[in-house]
């Protein structure tokens, strides 16, 4: 059986290329992927790495988070069979080979998908995961006020945590008026547009002149942190959850060690079983998305920009790298 699959190669390159699909082994699942979802900044960041190894740089599998229903299961599968639909971890692909043998449970993937979450939605349960492992670390309080800067899909999920935690206010920070409409309806009670005028004097305004409590740093700009300290409150958190590579320069005396402010940085390293002092897994974190997704408190619908054919990835790719603009929010490739 022959399958399709994205490539990611040097020169910002996209291919869709064929495929031989293996068949199950012992302990493993064969799914017939419908939609996978790109994650914006691990995806790009992995592009620019091909870039800088070198034209002669072997291509690779992008992607992560792929939702479709079980075709075949091998030998020893227990808890899945035919027909079932799942959520799992696997490259932009018509289909993905799980492996429940995985020492590691990286990810804590699959899941098998409850009704009332569309392929589409449940989707979200993966970078929701990241978003809420984020709201968790911050240790939120009623009435506390939070910044979030970022309006993608990883901070306009954030928003919508921070509002069920009930906080206040809520204000998101991002250079592009449209994202600042979404952030509203997704939480949000004040914007600061950031193209427009000092991101750090809006927050103070929106705060009554403190700062926000906590701040999340949503951004794929490490340069970024040092204005997040700078919108702080003293003795506030500054979150980040954006996963921004490389190194980022910080005021050391006025801005961290004066307002003896606290950085927290967010990756899930190691979260596949509950102990005493944590038990929020991913697994449990996804859970969380799923029920709010069906229940309406969490609402992903409003960020899908794109649901396209895999054909469409190259343009689609050279717009997400162009910048954050009204143009894309989150991609969805449908394998169907």
């Amino acid at each position: 059986m022959e399958g399709q699959r994205l490539i990611f190669r040097s020169g910002f390159r996209v291919d869709l290329e064929p495929f031989e699909v293996p068949p199950p082994g012992p302990g493993q699942v064969l799914l017939r992927v419908t939609r996978s979802q790109v994650s914006a900044g691990s995806e790009l960041n992995g592009l620019r790495a091909l870039d800088r190894s070198g034209p002669e740089a072997p291509g690779r599998p992008g992607g992560y988070t792929t939702v479709g229903r079980v075709l075949a299961v091998g030998p020893g599968v227990d808890g899945f069979k035919e027909g079932d639909r799942m959520l799992a971890f696997g490259n932009h692909a018509s289909h993905v080979l799980v492996d429940l043998n995985d020492p590691l449970g990286w990810r804590s993937h699959p899941d098998r998908l409850p009704d009332g979450v569309s392929d589409e939605q449940a989707c979200f349960a993966v970078l929701g995961d990241v978003a809420l492992h984020g709201v968790r670390r911050a240790a939120l309080q009623l009435d506390e006020s939070v910044a979030v800067f970022g309006a993608g899909v990883v901070g306009q999920l954030t928003l919508q945590f921070v509002r069920l935690s009930g906080c206040y206010p809520i204000v998101s920070v991002d250079l592009v008026a449209a994202r600042l409409e979404v952030a509203r309806a997704s939480g949000a009670t004040h914007t600061v547009d950031a193209s427009q005028g000092d991101s750090v004097a809006g927050v103070f305004a929106a705060t009554g002149g403190a700062g926000a409590e906590t701040v999340f740093h949503c951004s794929a700009n490490p340069q970024l942190l040092q204005t997040t300290l700078e919108a702080a409150a003293s003795r506030g958190t500054v979150v980040l959850t954006g996963s921004a590579p490389g190194t980022a320069e910080i005021g050391l005396q006025v801005e961290l060690l004066r307002r003896e402010l606290t950085i927290v940085g967010v990756y899930e390293t190691g979260l596949f079983e509950p102990h005493a002092y944590w038990p929020w897994t991913r697994q449990r974190n996804r859970a969380a998305c799923y029920r709010l997704i069906a229940g309406g408190g969490l609402r992903v619908d409003p960020l899908i920009s794109h649901v396209a054919a895999p054909s469409e990835a190259q343009e689609l790719y050279r717009a997400i790298a162009a910048g954050a603009g009204a143009a894309w929010m989150s991609v969805i490739f449908a394998w169907d």
